[in-house]
């Protein structure tokens, strides 16, 4: 049995998050007793929700069959861990974390620039220290800005 957790997303803006037991055999999903109860008394005021189970990294589907809950097709995976700095020490980050990481990643690019212009422009002497230096701040800048596109969007 794996432990899980069911979302319930309902048209009007109610959202319910539980925890529940997955059978990894079967696919059966067991909620407990109170998410049942919630599930039938909304039934009878609102429209079907969409429920949801994030399995492993995954959000999945889930089918309701009267008092049954079984996993379906998965609808979509979370951010990779390896595109995620710092993800080996077990933290994940959300889409507006992931965004403000951008930001920050934007920033730091935007002073990879200045600092390479600004480099050009001092220098009268060019040596190959002062060529390396202004080609390490440009490269610095396109993987900075390419990073912080990528993560901007937070998917």
């Amino acid at each position: 049995m794996d432990i899980v957790t069911v979302v319930v997303q309902y048209a009007g803006g109610l959202e319910i998050s539980e925890g529940a037991t997955l059978d990894p055999v079967t696919g059966v999903v067991h909620v407990s007793e109170r998410l049942q109860q919630l599930l039938r008394e909304c039934d009878t005021t609102e429209s079907p929700p969409r429920l949801t189970v994030l399995v492993g990294g995954a959000r999945h589907l889930l089918i309701r069959d009267r008092a049954e809950f079984k996993l379906g097709e998965a609808v979509s995976t979370t951010i990779p861990r390896t595109v995620i700095p710092f993800s080996r020490f077990g933290h994940t980050w959300n889409k507006e974390q992931l965004q403000q990481f951008g930001r920050f990643v934007h920033t730091l690019s935007a002073a990879s620039i200045v600092g390479a212009i600004g480099y050009w422009h001092s220098t009268t002497n060019w040596t190959l220290a002062a060529v390396l230096s202004e080609a390490v701040l440009v490269f610095a800048f396109v993987v900075l800005f390419l990073r912080g596109m990528d993560s901007m969007n937070g998917e």
